[in-house]
This record gives C-alpha cells, sequence and structure tokens, in this order.
C-alpha cells in the first residue's frame, strides 16, 4: 500500500478547476520514423487535430496524454475541469476533419443511452459522456468524450500465462458480452457489425492504477516528432502496468460501424464485420440481421478461450482474405449450408446494392458476387472449390477443454455458428447457457 498512496493526493491535487501548467515537453524522436498515426497508408497530416499536452479544449477538458489512435483518430486522456473529484479523468476521442462516423457514432451511442438504462445488459455498452466540436487549422473536428478504460481485451489477455485468461474469467465475459448483446439487439434493434477483441474494453481494477499513470506521465512526458507539415505526433502510451486484480468488467465500445434496423424486416447488404469473423449470409450476399453479431461472437469464443483464432485457412499464398477458402472452411468445420440459405444465394446473386463499395483494393463493387470475388456454388447447390475444403472438424479445434467441459462449449458454440442466421440463439437464451454458468463450490 505504500507505493499506491503518495500518488493518489497528488493526482487529486491536479483535478481543480484550474489548468494544469504542463511540464517540459518529452525527447524528441528522429524525423524519419513513422509514429503512431503516421503509419497508415493513407495518413494525412491535415486530417488530424493537431492536440498537444495541457491543451484545454472546449473550455472543459485538458489533454495530458494521447493514449491510442486509429486512421481516423487519435484518443487522449484528459481532465474534465468542470469536477473537482479524482474520477474525472476522461478519454478523448479526437476524430479527423474528414470523417462522418464520429457523428453517426454519437447517434448511436445517444439512442444507445436511452432505450432502457434498466436493462442488465446496458452497463456493458460504453457510451458517450459528452461531445462537442473544436476548430483545427484544416477544419472542424467531432469530439467524444468517454470514461477512460484499461485496454482492450487483445491487450488484457497478454497479461496471462500464454496468454490466456482463467477459464471461469472468460466465462463471466462472455455471459456480460451477450447480456450487453441481448440489450443492443432486442431494446435498441441496433447490429454492431464490428466485433473483436480491440472492440472489447477493459475496466480499471483500482482507481489507483489510473492515478498513478497519470502521475509517471507528468514525469515523464511523451516522446514526439514534427512531421512534414509541422505538426507534432506524439507517441501514445496505453500500458497500464501489470494488474492489482481480477476485478475489472468488460465493456463493448466503437459504434460506428454499428446499423439500427428499426424493423422486423428491415435488412443490411453491404459488406460488414472483420474478415475472419465474418457471417456466412455476408459473403453470400442474402441479408443480415442481428443474428451476423452472435456468429461474429461465436467465432471470437476461440480468441477468448484457446488464444487462437477458429478460422485457419482463409487467405491466399499472398496473405490475402480469400472468401472462397472461408466457405470452404465453413463447410469443414458445420458442413454444407442448408438448402434454404443456397436458394435464398441464387436469387440474390443478381441483386445491386443501393449504394456501391469501394474495396480495400480500391474496386468499385455493386453486388457481394463482385466484391467477395463469387460464385460459390452452382445452380445445383453444389459448392464450386469443393478441392480447397480442409480436412478439419470443430471438435479439433478445442485444445483447452476436455470432456464434459469441452462438449458443452462446443453446444454453446453450435448455437452460434449455423449456416442459417434464425437458428441461431438469441444472446439471452445464450447467456444463461450451462457452459457459462458459475460452479457451485462444495463446502
Amino acid at each position: 500500500m505504500n507505493t499506491i498512496r503518495p500518488s493518489v493526493p497528488r493526482l487529486s491535487a491536479l483535478l481543480r478547476k484550474k489548468p494544469f501548467s504542463m511540464p517540459s515537453p518529452g525527447p524528441p524522436l528522429p524525423p524519419g520514423i513513422l509514429v503512431d498515426e503516421e503509419i497508415s497508408p493513407v495518413y494525412n497530416s491535415k486530417n488530424f487535430y493537431p492536440a498537444k499536452p495541457g491543451e484545454i479544449l472546449a473550455d472543459r477538458y485538458q489533454a495530458l496524454v494521447k493514449v491510442g489512435w486509429g486512421v481516423s483518430s487519435t484518443v487522449w486522456l484528459a481532465r474534465d475541469l468542470h469536477i473537482e473529484e479524482p474520477e474525472s479523468v476522461v478519454a478523448l476521442k479526437v476524430a479527423n476533419n474528414n470523417t462522418s462516423s464520429a457523428g453517426r457514432e454519437r447517434e448511436i451511442e445517444d439512442y444507445i443511452s436511452t432505450a432502457d438504462p434498466s436493462h442488465r445488459g446496458r452497463s456493458v455498452i460504453r457510451t458517450l459522456l459528452d461531445s462537442f466540436e473544436t476548430r483545427g487549422p484544416e477544419g472542424s473536428h467531432s469530439c467524444l468524450v468517454y470514461m477512460p478504460m484499461r485496454e482492450p481485451l487483445s491487450m488484457y489477455q497478454r497479461r496471462f500465462d500464454n496468454e490466456r485468461m482463467p477459464l471461469p474469467l472468460v466465462k463471466t465475459y462472455i455471459r456480460a458480452l451477450l447480456m450487453g448483446l441481448d440489450y443492443l439487439h432486442k431494446e435498441c434493434r441496433i447490429v454492431h457489425t464490428d466485433l473483436k477483441l480491440e472492440n472489447i474494453m477493459i475496466s480499471f481494477e483500482d482507481p489507483t492504477v489510473l492515478a498513478n499513470f497519470m502521475d509517471s506521465q507528468l514525469e515523464h512526458p511523451m516522446a514526439f516528432k514534427i512531421d512534414l507539415t509541422g505538426r507534432a505526433v506524439y507517441q501514445s502510451r496505453s500500458d497500464f502496468g501489470p494488474l492489482r486484480s481480477l476485478r475489472s468488467i468488460p465493456q463493448l465500445v466503437d459504434f460506428g460501424l454499428a446499423t439500427r434496423l428499426e424493423e422486423d424486416d428491415d435488412w443490411g447488404v453491404w459488406p460488414i464485420q472483420p474478415d475472419h469473423y465474418r457471417a456466412p449470409e455476408v459473403i453470400l450476399g442474402i441479408g443480415w440481421q442481428m443474428p451476423a453479431d452472435i456468429w461474429n461472437l461465436g467465432v471470437l469464443l476461440w480468441d477468448m478461450i484457446e488464444g487462437r483464432e477458429l478460422f485457419q485457412h482463409i487467405h491466399d499464398r499472398n496473405g490475402r482474405y480469400d472468401a472462397k477458402r472461408h466457405i470452404a472452411e465453413m463447410i469443414a468445420l458445420f458442413g454444407p449450408p442448408p438448402p434454404e440459405i443456397i436458394q435464398r444465394y441464387q436469387y440474390m446473386r443478381e441483386y445491386s446494392w443501393p449504394e456501391p463499395v469501394r474495396r480495400e483494393d480500391d474496386r468499385v463493387c455493386e453486388t457481394a458476387e463482385e466484391y467477395f470475388c463469387g460464385p460459390f456454388f452452382d445452380n445445383n447447390g453444389r459448392f464450386l472449390y469443393e478441392g480447397l475444403i480442409p480436412d478439419r472438424k470443430l471438435g479439433d479445434s478445442v485444445s483447452v477443454l476436455e470432456g464434459e467441459e469441452k462438449e458443452a462449449f462446443l453446444d454453446l458454440a453450435r448455437g452460434m455458428l449455423g449456416w442459417h442466421p434464425n437458428l441461431r440463439k438469441a444472446a439471452g437464451e445464450l447467456a444463461g447457457h450451462p457452459f457459462l454458468q458459475p460452479k457451485e463450490t462444495r463446502a
């Protein structure tokens, strides 16, 4: 305890309404190396807001340390100068001036916040505390304010032996995430569409973790460089140190790609989801709804329990995603698609999207078949690439569980990973699956 106590009053002293004078800048980095957002092949300095430590945004938030970045934003820890309590550190997501996703994210999250605050799954969804616009040298930037979180699940996992969390903890997290999806799907009619370890954040297990981190950043300011346009690019810091305990909870974050389907007969048709977690109905272009998230989370179970991906053969020799190989492996693990899925695929093959979609290789596509390089089945429903079907069975993909535990896990997974979206179980039902229930301890 002696190592914790000194930093807590220091932090609370910083969190007064009066802005804090920042120390001298951190060490300069060589101009030739790429830092954080500069790594992106589409990086354009003019699109990013030139945030700097000590800066006050919206007359309220004083930026302190950069903790994350993406192709369209940077994330900073900041002090809320309107609140004097120690917990007034917030996470500030500063969007680029050329992105519209922040506006969509704000609308979706505002709706999520108010749909049914009493639902058990609401606490698993991270939504906005505040939002505002700020002017930069090249235009306006949307800023979204959140509660700070420790780290994404991908980083959290690496803190355990063999990068595997204890099984009881994994079960608790899966059950919580399913309750979060139950809230999103039933109460909000929202499909997340982008479930991955990076979009599951873990809370701080103890407030002193954040306090000590902030102290250390003030003592050792971030390294930075000046890019070719004169913008300062700071090197982010996101490691909050070793775990103090396992008293953390997961939260689903990042609703920039989420979609609200207001009516039962509303369907999404455009491509969604990270390659590895993409549901079959998305690849086949037959329309998707909430069950696409269930498939997505079902595949993610392997990342959480096995520490590796379920699908092992979805890339071509050049390392590019190959949808036909993905479908081939689905057939190996789950058998061929049922006739009604094939019939809908044949019916929808020529369906053109309301708007064309640009692929990563810059090709503009108008159909799912074109986007994913089909066709995949002939008129008789036969898979056109049978030679690509690997010799794998679903049971062989589980190595860390045995006996009844393994069978219970596979039963849970099969309830999430069926070809037919309507036959996948709903999130709320899955949360009650026997595999996820805590085992009773005997006296």
